[in-house]
């Protein structure tokens, strides 16, 4: 073979032979049932100021201003009841040094069925992280 047809057929390996990678948390992972699948919000730690932050959670994006629940809070985490499969944004209001700052991330939960990873086979849920905390003050 010529050196191109050998180039020609690495390159198709390496195009088709991804696949998405998973870490799974086996101390995450559940063998029965899903419940309740919960979206975590971490908004900062207590001891920064504002200690007072308005949550606002939407279903979406937040540009469809589909409001789901909004709320002041002093806590750095707190979690949100959510569904599967289903895109959630949150934003979150901080007024810092008389600036009005706003943080958004978003999240969609979604599971899988892990049966190589853990001592058993169970559903793993993942991307159900949301993270608003401010990288630096102001």
């Amino acid at each position: 073979m010529s050196k191109l047809n050998l180039l020609i057929v690495f390159l198709l390996l390496v195009v088709f032979s991804c696949e998405k990678g998973y870490i799974t948390d086996c101390r995450e992972c559940t063998t029965g049932e899903i419940g309740d699948v919960k979206l975590k919000i971490w908004i900062g730690p207590r001891s920064y100021d504002p200690a007072l932050r308005r949550v606002t959670i939407y279903e979406g994006a937040m540009e469809d201003s589909l409001i789901l629940s909004r709320f002041s809070t002093s806590e750095s985490y707190v979690e949100y009841n959510a569904l599967l499969y289903k895109d959630y944004t949150v934003t979150v209001e901080f007024i810092s040094n008389g600036k009005n700052i706003i943080s958004v991330d978003a999240a969609c939960p979604q599971m899988r069925y892990d049966e190589n990873t853990c001592n058993e086979p169970c559903y793993y849920i993942y991307g159900n992280i949301i993270d608003v905390r401010l990288r630096y003050n102001y």
